[in-house]
């Protein structure tokens, strides 16, 4: 006796699962790397840590894409060793050039996908909402991880710091695009729905406060100002939404 799966059909949800599994998918294969080649014995502990924290998210997140209506045409996307659509950041395309591409895809890129998380904790999908909860959870580790290796790069000086600040400026705008401009019609139906609790500059605003103290308190220069009138932190300057791809949520260079 056959039983009929009853996919549910809603395009936005399908697609921002389809980004935050390819890219912990991703982000856990960068990590992979460097359980052995990181500067240090912790390092290199912490990261196989991580790689495998990261790959597990994944690896909850992908079976809930065949869930969805949008995944009927090509099963094959459901599973990440069949899949081949690319819905992770360009910036993961490639190899880490070295320690300083690790520490700032920690820093700032997975910091911005728990920011995520965090407005999914009450989410009326049931399922991300206990996702988002438990990964929430497991980030906590990540973040201090991150902040971490940022202060103590920083403030090596010279070619290190450099590095960093190279590093950094290379995924700084491309994690701020990934929250989509503030009318991106996926994120906003998100936010109406339940589904999220923020919109895009919503969700950017609580990324920024929490990355810039850690930035400036080490003199790192990044274009973000300080609204004292609001009390928050804002990108100072328009984003480079004009190699933004809203379907795949990465940049197309």
């Amino acid at each position: 006796m056959s039983t009929t799966i009853r996919r549910i059909d809603h395009a936005a949800l399908f697609a921002i699962l389809s980004s935050l599994a390819d890219n912990k998918q991703a982000v856990g294969r960068r990590y992979a790397y460097w359980c052995n080649g990181a500067p240090a014995l912790e390092a290199a502990v912490a990261a196989a840590a991580m790689t495998q924290d990261e790959l597990g998210h994944a690896r909850t997140l992908y079976p809930l894409l065949d869930n969805f209506v949008q995944a009927e045409a090509d099963l094959s996307q459901v599973e990440p060793e069949t899949r081949t659509l690319r819905y992770a950041l360009a910036y993961l395309d490639n190899d880490f050039q070295g320690w300083s591409d690790f520490v700032a895809t920690n820093f700032l890129f997975d910091s911005a996908l728990t920011t995520f998380f965090e407005a999914a904790q009450q989410s009326s999908y049931e399922p991300l909402r206990q996702r988002a909860r438990k990964i929430v959870q497991e980030e906590r580790i990540h973040e201090m991880h991150g902040e971490g290796w940022v202060r103590r790069l920083a403030k090596a000086g010279g070619a290190v710091r450099a590095a960093l600040v190279a590093s950094l400026e290379r995924l700084w705008d491309e994690t701020l695009c990934w929250f989509g401009p503030n009318d991106d019609a996926a994120m906003r139906q998100l936010y109406r729905e339940g589904i999220i609790d923020a919109t895009p500059d919503e969700l950017r605003g609580r990324y920024l406060k929490k990355v810039m103290p850690t930035l400036q308190g080490l003199d790192i220069e990044v274009p973000v100002s300080f609204n004292a009138g609001d009390k928050r932190w804002e990108v100072s300057g328009a984003l480079p939404w004009d190699v933004w791809d809203g379907v795949g949520r990465r940049f197309v260079l």
